[in-house]
This record gives structure tokens, sequence and C-alpha cells, in this order.
């Protein structure tokens, strides 16, 4: 096998993550560590930190890269020892050695061991929060640190469960966590705080997730986690989405006075055309650009989408030199609520059903309203199902969807609507039918 070490950017000027990269039988296996370093430190052509009395850490550094391969020919040496029996080794499959690497880097010592358990549930917590915040518990998939948004989710469970801490005047601990502790906390998180049920829901994956590496750390036997009825809380959302014909009004709107309404309003269309989110469309270069389509990493998953543009879209990146300049989303949010309110079709009022507090409220409000830079790849997901020209699949080819049961909780389509494409569907059926009938008749 074939290790390197790498720096994810190499020309920054502040510090980066080091990642190993495995080479064997024609794969590739990327693996990001623990640790960061400025690429200022870093020998490209040895791949070690340069010895420099500026970086006093470099011996330490650089063993801990020969222990990273050491570890890897280990792994290695493991699997052919255990399929030894086997007239021919089978190759290592590449989310087995990806695997191996990771809880080797992210492992406990003994002494950390020892340390949470005499603190239990909060001592754990507390360590799991600092892995996640410093990069030492990586994403369990793709083996890169977790996204800011990810660690605030972490520390949002700390705070909700310090809160109900509180209010049950009960000390959290593994040994007291069972599905009437479950049951309590969703009354809690429903009754109390007035949460949406899909809120709850992601509060209690992350617990479920938390749980998990306590129980695979072997700081508790408890896996009550696992219990069927121990269930991540979701419901559909009623949301709205933008019609092909509302999307060409807003594009109509004279902005050419007020250029900061004037870009977001095309970034939005652009979004409507592409569903790109926000993230992603922020993010835009030229060298995204190749042959009249869009190549980019999705920050939120890390799928590689290629997206085709339609005129409108080109248009707009010509407008803007194939580069669109940063904004903060809350920003790009204010923004857009001032573009939409200045758009007539979307002063129409419209309905939107919520379950909040544990009960199903209506709220009436003009359509403008409800709209937030989400809505646009939701109005492409919607359109494009509805228009009926491409395949499901060929439209979760560009949203980047990865099941079909998680794209059609995108599609805003009514049951009524659905009755009339079926209705039409019916009648094209018929005339064909009709047809045929005829055409045989003659002959």
């Amino acid at each position: 096998m074939n290790v390197k070490f790498y720096l994810k950017e190499p020309a920054a000027t502040y510090e980066t993550w080091i990642y190993c990269l495995i080479r064997y039988n024609n794969q590739k296996v990327k693996v990001y560590t623990d640790r960061k370093i400025n690429p200022r430190f870093w020998n490209i052509e040895s791949q070690q930190v340069r010895q420099t009395t500026k970086f006093p850490n470099n011996p330490e550094y650089n063993t801990w890269l020969k222990d990273i391969s050491a570890a890897v020919d280990k792994i290695e040496l493991d699997w052919k020892k255990e399929h030894s029996h086997k007239k021919e080794v089978p190759p290592i499959p590449h989310y087995f050695l990806k695997e191996s690497l990771r809880k080797y880097l992210t492992k406990l010592t003994k002494e950390e061991k020892s340390e949470i358990k005499s603190n239990s549930f909060w001592g754990y917590y507390d360590n799991f929060l600092n892995r996640i915040k410093n990069g030492t518990r990586t994403h369990l998939e793709k083996g890169t640190p977790l996204a800011p948004k990810t660690i605030f989710q972490f520390e949002n469970l700390q705070r909700h469960l310090k809160n109900f801490e509180q209010r049950q005047k009960e000390q959290i601990g593994f040994e007291n966590i069972d599905m009437r502790f479950y049951k309590k906390l969703v009354d809690y998180l429903t009754i109390d705080l007035d949460l949406a049920p899909n809120t709850i829901g992601k509060i209690i994956t992350n617990l479920k997730v938390f749980l998990r590496e306590a129980f695979e750390d072997e700081i508790t036997a408890n896996n009550v986690f696992t219990h069927r009825k121990f269930k991540s809380i979701t419901s559909v959302s009623d949301t709205v989405y933008l019609t092909t014909d509302e999307i060409k009004e807003l594009q109509k709107i004279d902005l050419s006075k007020e250029l900061r309404l004037d870009r977001v309003r095309d970034m939005f269309v652009m979004s409507c055309y592409t569903s790109l989110r926000f993230g992603d469309l922020i993010k835009i270069q030229p060298e995204h650009i190749e042959n009249g389509m869009i190549e980019l990493t999705q920050n939120k998953t890390g799928n590689q989408v290629t997206i085709p543009l339609t005129g409108d879209v080109v248009k707009i990146l010509e407008k803007y030199g194939n580069s669109l300049n940063k904004i903060s989303n809350q920003k790009y949010n204010d923004y857009l609520y001032e573009v939409c309110k200045k758009c007539d079709i979307l002063g129409k009022e419209v309905t939107i059903n919520k379950i909040k507090g544990g009960k199903k409220i209506t709220i009436l409000k003009p359509k403008y309203e409800f709209i937030s830079s989400h809505t646009a790849r939701r109005s492409f997901a919607t359109n494009e199902y509805k228009a009926g020209d491409l395949s499901v699949g060929e439209i979760m080819a560009i949203t980047g969807h990865k099941t079909e049961k998680s794209f059609y909780r995108y599609i805003r389509e009514k049951q009524k609507d659905t009755a009339i494409r079926i209705k039409q569907k019916f009648a094209e059926r018929e005339l064909k039918q009709a047809e045929l009938t005829m055409h045989l008749k003659a002959v």
C-alpha cells in the first residue's frame, strides 16, 4: 500500500487539515486526520513537517505521521492473517480500510476512558464535543471534519438536555436513559418548548448518535437507543414553492435602481432553475462552469453534481462574470423578502398547516411571507416533476438526492394536482386507443 500525506488547502495562509491518501489495487482511500498545520511549515516533497524552530512540534508531528503509516501496514497485515486460510487473499474493501483507520485516529486511550467513566454522562459529552470541535471525531462516512452547523446542533442538544435535567430535578446518567426518559424528553420538547416535530426529530437523532458512540466506546452498556420506539419524530412540513409563472413574474420586476435586491433576485431565480442550495450558489466561480454546465461538489452532502444551464441561467452568470458575490444567509433572506414583496402575484394569501406544540395550526398569510432561500430548491424539484419531461432519476441527478424517499419530501404537489395529471394521462391513453381502433377498422 502506498501511503501519502497532503494538506486540504496547500495554498492557504492559515492552518489547514492534514489528510492521508492510500493507493492500492487501483483504489484511493482518503481519510482526514485530527490535526492541522500552516502550509508554510509543510514540506510538499517529503510530505512531512519542516525542521524549523518556528514549529517546535515538528519531531512529534513527523513521528505521528510515521505511526499512521505503520497503522495502515498493520491493518493490511491483520487482513491477510484473517484471510490466510483462503486460496487467494481478497483485496481490502476501501470502506473497511477507511473505517479501520478512522477508528485508529479517533480511539480513546485507557486513561481517557477511565476519566470519562468517572465523570459519567456529562464527562463523556464534554469529551465528545471537544473531539468534534477540534476535528478528532470526524464524519463517520466521509472521514472529514464535521461542519460548523453540525457542531452547533450537538451544542444545542447539550443545552436542551441541561435544561431538561433542571426541569426534571434529576441528573442525567447513562443508567437512567430508558423509554420513560425518552417519552418525558419528547413531551418536554413538544409541550414545554413548543418545538416543531422535525426539530424534535433532529434532536433525538443527534442524541442517538451520541448514545451509540458511548456504547461503541464501551463507556456504557446501555443500548436503549436501538429500541424501535426510541425513534426520531418526523412530519412532512406544509411549505410553499414558486410556480414557473411566478418565477417569470419575479424576473420581470425592475430593480435597476436597487442593485442589492437585483443581485439577490438573480441569485434566487438561478437557484430556482438549478436547484442549488444557498451555500453552493455563493461559491460558484468561473472554473465551475464548462460546456454549458455547472460542475461542483455540494457543501452539505459532499456529492459531485453536474447541472445543465438554461438560457436564463447563462444570462445571469454572464451578468456577474460567472461569479456571484458572497452574502450572508441572513441578509440574503432579508433582501429576498423585500424582492418578493414587490411581486404582486406573490401577495396572494395562502394557507399553511403546521404542527406545533403537538397541535395542528393553520396560518394564513401572503405567499411572500413564506419564501426563503430554500424555496428555490423546492421549486425546481416540484416544477420539473410536474412538467413530466424528466424522470425522477434525472431530476435527482441534478438535486443530488440519494433516495426517492428523500426526493419526494421536496415535492409540493397537492392531491388534486396529482389527480388532474393522472386524468390527462388517462385521456391521452384513451385517445391513442381510439386512434388505433380507427386505424384497424380502416385496414
